[in-house]
């Protein structure tokens, strides 16, 4: 799979574009990034199928056969969708039959509230609350506003981020034990059980190298 930058007319619900085409049947591993994806898949002799990825909270496996033409644009953590109309208008047409990038914008928001909220979950300013605090809404409407653009709540976006980042500063020469404290876990053991949850894997594998680690350097939430 290859990621490229967006150009600019991307830039207002999109964070890239990538593509896979194995020459062998694959299967890959798809860790939480925070982004849902639109992406086509065209199996030879047959039209392209459209679809949406959905937003995950774990680690998952997708099996693709040689030759299939797996293209897609990666949204933005936050972005809501008009899923419906969004496929309709793309459904069995090829890849490169249409502006996608305005067609994706027609029908996609990125709500400025919702930026600056994960931005603040992201930043380790504490507990939702503290959150809250720090944009100056109550915690209700903080839950209520993620809930209608995201579908998933404040605690998911700030759990997110943090094991990401955990998970990116494993690969320094700090010891796991620092770096649990360093990222908010009551300890070691704390840190290794919300790897597993989100990443199906443990620090110390994930430090040796892995298809998890690539992915934590591509583009996606915190």
């Amino acid at each position: 799979m290859s990621l490229s930058e967006c150009d600019a007319r991307l830039t207002q619900t999109l964070l890239a574009q990538w593509h896979s085409t194995p020459d062998k049947d694959t299967t890959a591993i798809v860790i939480p990034d925070g982004c849902r994806d639109l992406i086509m898949r065209l199996s030879p002799g047959e039209k392209p199928h459209w679809f949406i990825s959905a937003l995950v909270d774990h680690t998952y496996t997708v099996s693709t056969p040689a030759g299939v033409v797996m293209k897609g644009f990666r949204l933005k953590p936050g972005v809501r969708i008009d899923e419906e109309r969004l496929l309709a208008s793309v459904q069995n047409r090829g890849y490169v039959d249409e502006d996608f990038s305005d067609r994706i914008n027609s029908f996609s928001v990125l709500s400025p509230s919702v930026v600056e909220a994960l931005d603040c979950l992201a930043c380790d300013v504490g507990p939702v609350a503290n959150v809250a605090t720090e944009l100056g809404v109550s915690q209700r409407s903080l839950q209520r506003l993620l809930y209608r653009e995201t579908g998933r709540p404040p605690s998911y976006w700030m759990l997110l981020a943090r094991v990401r980042k955990t998970a990116r500063a494993v690969f320094g020469p700090i010891p796991l034990a620092e770096i649990a404290l360093i990222y908010g876990y009551s300890d070691q053991a704390h840190m290794s059980r919300d790897f597993k949850r989100w990443l199906n894997i443990s620090p110390s594998k994930l430090r040796r190298g892995c298809a998890q680690s690539i992915q934590l350097n591509e583009h996606g939430y915190g």
